[in-house]
């Protein structure tokens, strides 16, 4: 709905204009009235005014001086003068002000009714107008938008249909490529690339190596097979890049040039990125078909443990049956054992490098070594005493891991970390456990086997009689005592809060003989195992 004001200095001229017309009629839903332009300032104030009517003769400011004021603090207002004095100047200048009309005192309704109405009408085309042109800027900003972004919305798309997130069918990824002003006709086919970092050549901070990151992709970009052919480089997660190029059309490079380029671009990541990468190749497939390629791409990344800066083709991918068998570690174990932590190191390595030269094995086959490694750590950390948690916190962390799951080259450098950890702490422990620590430490570590006092006499170097009366002295009690003790308390432990069968737990305290390990564990608690069992477990 519209607004109206009335100015005239004579109030009774106001009232008749006022009364006189059918404003309601014509759309409006107030009407306005101002005595001298003072008013009429402050009503523009807080409100739209659509159509002013307004003498020119009015004391201290004129009409003139008000349709100044209007053009500038309200430009959309129609303006009507009134006026007693046909004087052509006075008709001039309203024209120049732009006014909608100009009329002669006293007025007749009906034709102010019309001239009103003219000034709806301009209101109306104006307002059209300026839709129209609201419109087109509003069009025009949005499609630089669209343009600018475009990119981004196929890299999305792209990383939509490799993760299966949209349909990957004949009919649905040939009408989005052409939504997103990709041409593909029903022979268009593409080749994709993945590129895996496998390591950086120095520490880096996460900021640093998202830089870095960024680097690779721009370079990567720069290749000529992926300027001339159109191509997208999309970062699927971190430390992974793909490649999508058009194959076969206009612009495109063959298989042969694009492996080249890409030996280029790896030579140049290792000299300036400070990295290692390996480039995974597919074969020109239909659009559709993308998803799967990748999947096969990404199934030969994660297999491949021996190969570094090259780049590596699908046809070309070796079988995943691991021809290498595992090691037995025993050996290795026993070294450990007794510190030699540098003979230890140097037979792995050298076992790892037959194996890379070998070739034939597969991350399986580099996860399951990876595993047998920590069990012989464990196994080790065990005989001396030491807790697996305090040796490894620092050392096996999820990104360690995974880097070592990765190759070769990264197992052999966490597994000689881990020897030196191990080694640190039992160096450490040796340095700062007397001699009786250590033959406690052994005992708690070999209460299944059958202990004599000459075997522990003969771990820490001593004499049996020089260390049974070391021991007693230190403990008060013999070391047969003290055997009976730590394996009375294991039982005990396991009694309470295991399911395991009493037999099962003697056999694993060492007792041979079931009876004799409940005559003896009656003697030491007052009860026997099965009655400590249901009264620990029942409460």
């Amino acid at each position: 709905m519209r607004e109206l004001l009335l100015v005239d200095d004579e109030k009774h001229a106001v009232r008749g204009i006022r009364a006189g017309v059918s404003w309601e009629d014509m759309g409006f839903a107030r009407v306005h009235e101002a005595y001298n332009v003072t008013m009429a300032k402050h009503v523009f104030e807080g409100r739209r005014i659509d159509v002013l009517i307004c003498d020119i003769e009015m004391p201290q400011e004129n009409g003139f001086e008000l349709l100044e004021w209007v053009k500038e603090h309200s430009p959309t207002t129609e303006t009507i003068f009134l006026t007693c004095h046909a004087d052509f100047t006075y008709a001039q200048k309203a024209l120049q002000l732009g006014s909608c009309d100009y009329m002669l005192k006293p007025v007749r309704y009906e034709l102010l009714e019309g001239s009103v109405r003219k000034a709806l009408d301009r209101l109306e085309k104006a307002e059209q107008e300026r839709e129209k042109i609201s419109f087109v800027e509003t069009y025009a900003h949005y499609y630089k938008l669209w343009e600018a972004f475009q990119p981004l919305r196929l890299e999305r798309y792209w990383q939509d249909l490799i993760t299966r997130a949209v349909p990957a069918t004949r009919e649905s990824v040939r009408e989005a490529l052409q939504q997103q002003r990709v041409d593909c006709d029903d022979d268009s086919r593409f080749l994709i690339v993945l590129v895996s970092i496998q390591r950086w050549h120095k520490e880096l901070t996460l900021r640093e190596e998202k830089i870095m990151e960024y680097a690779l992709r721009n370079a990567l970009e720069e290749l000529e097979s992926v300027q001339e052919a159109g191509g997208q480089v999309i970062q699927l997660r971190s430390g992974a890049l793909l490649a999508i190029l058009r194959s076969g059309g206009p612009g495109s490079s063959s298989a042969a040039s694009v492996e080249a380029q890409l030996n280029r671009y790896i030579a140049a990541c290792n000299t300036y990125f400070f990295c290692d990468l390996c480039c995974y190749m597919g074969e020109p497939v239909l659009p559709e078909h993308i998803p799967d390629l990748y999947d096969a791409l990404a199934e030969q990344e994660k297999h491949n443990v021996t190969f570094s800066n090259t780049v590596l083709r699908l046809q070309d991918q070796r079988s995943r049956t691991s021809a290498a068998p595992l090691p037995m570690m025993n050996g290795w174990t026993e070294l450990l054992k007794y510190g030699k932590h540098a003979e230890v190191q140097r037979e792995i390595a050298s076992y790892l490098d037959q194996i890379r030269q070998a070739g034939g094995v597969d991350g399986r086959w580099l996860h399951a070594f990876y595993e047998d490694i920590l069990q012989m750590m464990y196994h080790v950390l065990y005989y001396k005493g030491l807790r697996a948690h305090q040796v490894f916190s620092d050392m096996i962390k999820s990104d360690q891991e995974y880097a070592a799951k990765r190759s070769l080259a990264d197992l052999g450098e966490w597994i000689k970390r881990l020897i030196h950890e191990v080694t640190r702490h039992m160096q450490t422990l040796d340095q700062e456990q007397s001699v009786v620590d250590k033959v406690r430490a052994y005992i708690t570590s070999h209460l299944s086997e059958d202990l004599s006092r000459d075997d522990i006499a003969s771990h820490v170097c001593l004499h049996p009689d020089y260390l049974a009366r070391l021991f007693k002295g230190e403990l008060g009690m013999t070391i047969s005592e003290y055997v009976l003790q730590e394996r009375i308390h294991k039982a005990r432990e396991l009694l309470a809060e295991s399911t395991q069968p009493i037999t099962a737990i003697a056999y694993e305290l060492g007792y041979g003989n079931y009876s004799h390990f409940s005559k003896m564990f009656k003697k030491a608690v007052q009860m026997s195992p099965q009655e400590y069992r249901k009264l620990h477990q029942s409460s």
